[in-house]
């Protein structure tokens, strides 16, 4: 059995903070129908698109570097 547990606190945090901006995106879309507040609304989001996709780097780097290969048989009892 694999004593060696699988951590990625570092990832969960990322991944929270990617969940985070992406509610606070969507809990401040503008109402109303100005124009310059979905220009600023738009400008917002393409920044957080922008974090995200870095933030999604990080993970697959981080995950890449830890990856093990984890080489495992399984005797059954007699």
């Amino acid at each position: 059995m694999q004593t060696d547990k699988f951590k990625f606190e570092e990832e969960l945090k990322l991944l929270d903070a990617i969940y985070t901006d992406m509610l606070e995106a969507i809990e401040h879309k503008p109402s109303t129908h100005s124009l310059e507040n979905l220009i600023l609304y738009t400008d917002n989001v393409y920044v957080l698109l922008n974090r995200t996709a870095l933030r999604v780097q990080e993970i697959k780097k981080a995950i890449e570097a830890d990856k093990k290969f984890v080489i495992e048989t399984y005797n059954s009892p007699a």
